[in-house]
């Protein structure tokens, strides 16, 4: 009551009781009586002055005494809301007025134990309570069903009390009724509608609660803020507007400093930029991106972008954070900030540091990549201090002289302190949360923001609340904002140089590419060099794009070195940077990774290019040869941490399509390579094949199949080359394949092993992901590959030739076994295998489907059980598989997933009618059928509704196929009968006069059944 600026004679009056006790009730000289309605009519008037009143006690505050008195008062009307609508429906509770104990009033509105506590702890008490209050944690949809839980609950707990009163004694029993009813269905609603009327009244005068609940005004705050569109510019503006404090002074003035100097730096200081050409700085280029916010829970899945293609996207990213950094739960738990690497989370960062007021905030922003892993957070912070001012002070000497100052510690880069360090930190962010704690309980309230790249979430465990936010890529808006601020910075150069400005319908071509921050900079700067985007791209593929981007930005790189090169050895020179940038991807790729460490690259490339560490000169530290190579392309990151004393560092591309599209052009052009070899050994007397060693090493860890846009790169690259030359790919592959299935001893390149985990690559994994790779390029290479092709000379097993199809079914089952799951998800998407039949014999004829997929499968069982065109048993057997439960206990060995679907699907039949799953009847020359397919069909075309004509066919042949039965299991033929004739009787009246007996096939060496077939067919009326 006195947050909301109640001075009258009952709040005086009230006053004088809080030095006294509140005694265990002993009678009425021993309670402390105090009329509910009395107290609650005073909070009523002063909730109905939440105006300006409320509004001048709050100016002057620091910020988290202001945080503290916003979240009281919202405690208060959440609890008059409920006891104003009690009191103004007094007449429905009957003669008399209802007085309680204050005691008594608290126990209701959810305080737990008050006996004999003081009336001011009694308060602390109340307020403490866990109320509905919106927030980053609890969106006001969910905070509105929170109000109406709570409402009806203060509404039993105020009955249960009432029916231990006098009162309630000497009520009849259709006013108790009539109270029940009201206290049960009506205040509730009440109380939730007076709630939004209070609610309303303080979010006008107190800016920071709309934001809470996101229901935000903006015509009320626009005269403060200005235009909505400026992102986080406006941020600072909107908390100096409700908001004060002390002057900054001493460090925090220093560090405040430090980061608004940040704003006027380039966003990139390594570009190598002509002098006439501006680079923005990050005030200038900086836009606030969309975002998705979620709330960590058991099943919350944030490292997984599908997860997050279900949460609202949201695009007002300086709203949420002013409402977060205002709301007491940031001081409880840490804010993660997720994105993908050039979403701009560090920028984000940067720009944050240097927005928030360092009167109300006392910020510190941590790079982790340059603060000592091993440390604790508090020493962490400290380092980062002293790195950003040059001075050595406490963590506690930030509060020093400002009262209600609320502490905010940004830790920029938490994935690199995972990848780069390989420390277990799957508690930093419980670590993080118990800091706050303890800041909390010392008087320094701290907020903390982690960002960290959305693939490495899982690694971390997140305490339950923890806000989430996912910074999503650029849309077209955003998209063009930046465009027009590159455009009109660069004007001159424009001009000076005949250059058109990069315009939004050249970059809309370029896709997911153009969607994020750094990676529209990289084409902004490829498109300085002559309007390339403008001029090629629309005639180019994907991977033409690609080539382009890449070779130009290699090109710029060599001509960086000042040799006067001639255009062969330059192009020289570009290939062999291209080369090794191709030799980093596959060390992220075969490692089944998005990125790789230093000692990782540096290792990878003296194994494959005998590359080495240089020294430039006796003055520098000597650099290892991954420094060198991914130092010269800004579209490859380098994460850094530091580890006693020592900084370790990890690279990774920007987007992933970089890393994938040079893994496909450095298997295409190795594959050429070996095709030109291959050329020159015709005609020699001894067959010599080319070495394959490199590509064996590159081709023999990671299926191509892992990563679809690999499988798209090929195709496209692939499908490029000229007709003759695929022709020679596919015979030269074709040898490789063959021998592929002997085994290799280790070759030249047996020291790349990149594996993480020791004993992760084994013998027949390496085999059977090189053959695998090899086929996908053979199905690549275009036209058919068939069975005989891949596997033309039969192994001999027991004196018995082998099959090309046994061989193939072996051959897959290896790859199955050996390959993870989404690699062969993807083959078996994108490559297409069809029976035939050639010269009497089982074949395959294998094709490359790609993105259009496969077409649908068509089983033929003579085919299955080898028996050709011309075999005597077509048209008139039936056999026999296996029992029913083999299968069934093969497929659980096996235990895949989609084997066992299946298995379940089919479960029902297996109970009753396991022979009808692996019986096969071939009484048609053209098809082999099991009883079961029939018996599915028929259900199916009956519950439809399908043509008679249809459905009498169906009958047909599951009559027939209840013969098939009849060598192996008579009751199981018997069984089945009945289901079927079981089923006829319902669609009879659909069958009159369209199944006769001359449509049904009745085998004479069965009378029984054919005579019970006969008679069931008369008595339904369809003989």
């Amino acid at each position: 009551m006195k947050v909301l600026g109640g001075d009258g004679k009952l709040i005086k009056a009230i006053d004088r009781l809080v030095g006294g006790l509140l005694h265990t009730a002993t009678g009425p000289a021993g309670e402390l009586v105090v009329s509910l309605f009395d107290v609650q009519g005073e909070l009523s008037r002063l909730s109905g002055q939440l105006g300006s009143a409320l509004h001048e006690r709050f100016l002057g505050l620091g910020r988290y005494q202001r945080t503290q008195r916003i979240a009281a008062a919202h405690a208060v009307i959440v609890v008059t809301a409920f006891f104003d609508t009690v009191r103004q429906g007094e007449a429905h509770l009957g003669p008399g007025r209802l007085r309680m104990l204050r005691s008594e009033q608290a126990i209701i509105a959810g305080a737990r134990d008050v006996t004999g506590t003081r009336l001011g702890d009694l308060v602390e008490q109340l307020l403490h309570v866990k109320l509905p209050c919106p927030g980053p944690t609890q969106p006001y949809e969910q905070v509105e069903q929170a109000l109406d839980d709570y409402y009806r609950l203060l509404s039993q707990r105020l009955l249960a009390f009432l029916r231990g009163l006098r009162l309630w004694e000497s009520m009849t029993e259709s006013q108790r009724e009539h109270a029940e009813r009201w206290l049960t269905d009506a205040v509730p609603a009440e109380a939730r509608h007076r709630y939004d009327e209070l609610f309303h009244r303080l979010a006008t005068e107190v800016p920071e609660i709309a934001y809470w609940s996101a229901r935000v005004d903006h015509q009320a705050t626009r005269a403060v803020i200005g235009s909505l569109d400026t992102g986080l510019r406006d941020l600072r503006r909107l908390l100096e507007s409700v908001a004060s404090g002390a002057v900054p002074t001493g460090i925090r003035d220093a560090l405040s400093q430090h980061y608004r100097m940040a704003l006027n730096q380039p966003i990139i200081s390594n570009a190598d930029l002509p002098d006439e050409m501006t680079m923005p700085s990050l005030d200038q280029a900086y836009i606030s991106p969309c975002f998705r916010r979620a709330i960590m829970t058991s099943s919350a899945k944030p490292s997984e972008w599908s997860w997050w293609r279900n949460c609202p996207l949201e695009n007002d990213l300086h709203t949420f954070l002013f409402g977060y950094l205002t709301h007491p739960s940031a001081t409880q738990l840490p804010l993660l900030v997720l994105g993908q690497p050039g979403a701009g989370k560090s920028v984000l960062t940067k720009i944050l540091a240097a927005r928030l007021p360092p009167e109300q905030f006392a910020v510190v922003r941590v790079p982790l990549r340059e603060a000592p892993a091993e440390q604790d957070l508090q020493m962490q912070i400290e380092h980062a201090v002293r790195q950003a001012t040059g001075d050595s002070v406490r963590w506690p000497a930030l509060y020093a002289g400002a009262a209600n100052l609320v502490g905010v510690v940004i830790l920029d880069g938490f994935d690199e302190l995972l990848q780069v360090t390989g420390v277990s930190s799957s508690n930093y962010l419980e670590k993080v949360a118990r800091f706050q704690e303890r800041e909390a309980a010392q008087g320094r309230p701290t907020a903390v923001i982690v960002t960290s790249r959305t693939v490495v979430a899982h690694r971390a465990r997140l305490p339950r609340e923890t806000v989430v936010i996912h910074l999503d890529p650029f849309n077209e808006t955003q998209i063009e904002r930046w465009l027009d601020m590159w455009n009109r910075l660069n004007a001159e150069y424009f001009a000076g140089h005949s250059l058109s400005p990069l315009e939004m319908p050249v970059v809309a071509r370029l896709g997911e590419l153009a969607c994020q921050p750094l990676l529209l900079l990289m084409l902004a700067l490829y498109d300085m060099d002559g309007n390339p985007l403008r001029h090629e791209m629309g005639r180019l593929d994907r991977a033409q794009l690609y080539e382009r981007l890449l070779v130009r930005f290699a090109r710029r790189e060599v001509r960086k070195s000042g040799e006067a090169l001639s255009e062969q050895a330059l192009e020289r020179s570009v290939e062999r940077e291209l080369l090794r940038l191709s030799v980093v991807a596959f060390a992220m790729f075969n490692r089944y990774s998005q990125w790789a460490t230093e000692e990782e690259l540096a290792g990878d490339l003296l194994h494959l290019l005998s590359e080495q560490t240089t020294q430039p000169d006796e003055f520098e530290t000597p650099l290892n040869a991954a420094e060198l190579i991914v130092g010269r392309f800004f579209f490859v990151h380098e994460s850094q941490a530091v580890q006693e004393d020592r900084k370790r560092k990890a690279y990774e591309f920007l987007h992933s399509t970089f890393g994938e599209y040079l893994v496909a052009r450095l298997t295409t052009h190795e594959v050429e390579d070996l095709v030109a070899a291959a050329e020159l050994h015709t005609g020699h007397a001894r067959r010599n094949r080319p070495n394959d060693d490199f590509l064996h090493a590159l081709l023999s860890h990671s299926p191509l199949s892992s990563r679809e846009s690999v499988l798209e790169f090929l195709q496209d690259l692939i499908h490029g080359l000229d007709p003759g030359l695929r022709d020679k790919l596919k015979r030269t592959l074709l040898a490789l394949f063959h021998d592929a299935l002997h085994y290799r001893s280790s070759s030249a390149y047996g020291a790349y092993l990149p594996a993480r985990v020791r004993g992760l690559r084994t013998a027949p994994m390496q085999f059977a992901t090189y053959s695998l790779n090899l086929f996908l390029l053979l199905t690549l290479a275009g036209g058919e590959v068939t069975g005989a092709e891949l596997f033309p000379e039969p192994a001999a097993t027991a004196g018995t030739p082998t099959s090309v199809v046994s061989r193939w079914r072996s051959m897959a089952r290896l790859w199955r076994s050996q390959i993870a799951y989404n690699a062969w998800m993807n083959l078996v998407r994108n490559v297409e295998v069809q029976r035939r039949w050639r010269d009497g014999e089982r074949d395959l004829s294998i094709h490359w489907a790609g993105s259009r997929g496969s077409s649908p499968p068509t089983f033929d069982l003579y085919w299955t059980f080898e028996m050709g065109p011309d075999h005597e048993a077509r048209g008139q057997s039936s056999w026999m598989h296996e029992e029913f439960l083999a299968a069934a206990r093969y497929f659980y060995f096996l235990c895949g997933y989609e084997e066992e679907l299946l298995i379940h699907a089919v479960a029902p039949l297996a109970a009753d009618l396991s022979r009808s799953l692996m019986t096969v009847a071939g009484y048609w020359p053209d098809q082999a059928m099991s009883p079961a397919n029939a018996l599915l069909r028929l259900w199916l075309l009956s519950s439809r509704g399908a043509e008679p004509t249809e459905l009498a066919g169906a009958y047909a042949d599951c009559v027939l196929l209840s013969q098939a039965f009849a060598p192996y299991a008579e009751k199981d033929a018997t069984g089945f009968l009945d289901i079927v004739l079981g089923h006829l009787r319902l669609d009879a009246p659909r069958l009159r006069g369209v199944l006769t007996l001359r449509d049904l096939r009745l085998g004479k060496d069965k009378p029984e059944m054919a005579a019970k077939i006969r008679s069931v067919l008369a008595e339904l009326g369809l003989v």
